[in-house]
């Protein structure tokens, strides 16, 4: 696995590159938010830890556009902030997981994997959840057995929520990654769309989480 840690505490920071390098990672280390964001481009890794607290820019906004960048990023929220106004802050600036400080290292690195995981599934041609089969380059969705007709629209928020499975999206980053972000309408427009979708298909494929967003499990 390629791992990029973000974080401003010299000796942490070096504790977890050791840490990764012992489980065989490729690793790579930034202080700062921008430096991050430079380097997620270049280096492409398979998950960020991603410290909330940096001395340029806040951990949420670099998560935001890494999201922008890659649809499909692994980010693990890495902090000290354990109130849950700070989880759902980072869970809606596009976070798969959070993890407070101090942590088992251990622990870390199951969630780390488990990430991973869950991003190379999303990198295959066809994926398959329970009763759903979703091919990205024929377009194509079956449920149950039954092929399922859908608009342009459909298919691209379907095949999102299917590439994040696991992970809860934002109806913000829901309009950014399908409708684009020069995109000027409201964000009610993703609650008809899911309204579309659950009824082409079943009312609970697509869960909701409130004050979040939406999540295919």
């Amino acid at each position: 696995m390629k791992i990029l840690v973000v974080e401003d505490d010299d000796k942490l920071r070096r504790l977890l590159e050791l840490e990764f390098k012992h489980e065989k990672c490729t690793v790579k280390t930034c202080e700062y938010g921008e430096d991050a964001i430079i380097e997620y481009q270049e280096f492409k890794p398979d998950v960020v830890v991603l410290d909330i607290m940096l001395p340029d820019i806040d951990g949420t906004e670099v998560a935001k556009k890494i999201r922008k960048l890659d649809p499909s990023a692994g980010i693990i929220m890495l902090t000290a902030l354990s109130e849950k106004k700070n989880k759902l802050e980072g869970f809606e600036s596009g976070a798969d997981d959070y993890v407070v400080k101090p942590f088992d290292f251990e622990e870390l690195f199951a969630r780390v994997k488990a990430i991973a995981r869950r991003k190379n599934i999303t990198l295959n041609d066809e994926i398959k959840i329970k009763d759903l089969i979703i091919n990205i380059s024929k377009r194509e969705v079956i449920f149950k057995g039954k092929p399922i007709n859908l608009s342009k629209t459909e298919f691209d928020l379907l095949a999102y929520l299917v590439k994040n499975a696991g992970r809860v999206v934002s109806k913000e980053e829901i309009l950014d990654a399908v409708w684009g972000i020069s995109y000027e309408g409201s964000e009610n427009t993703v609650e008809v769309y899911i309204n579309y979708l659950r009824k082409k298909l079943s009312s609970d494929i697509i869960k909701t989480v409130r004050g979040i967003g939406y999540t295919i499990s």
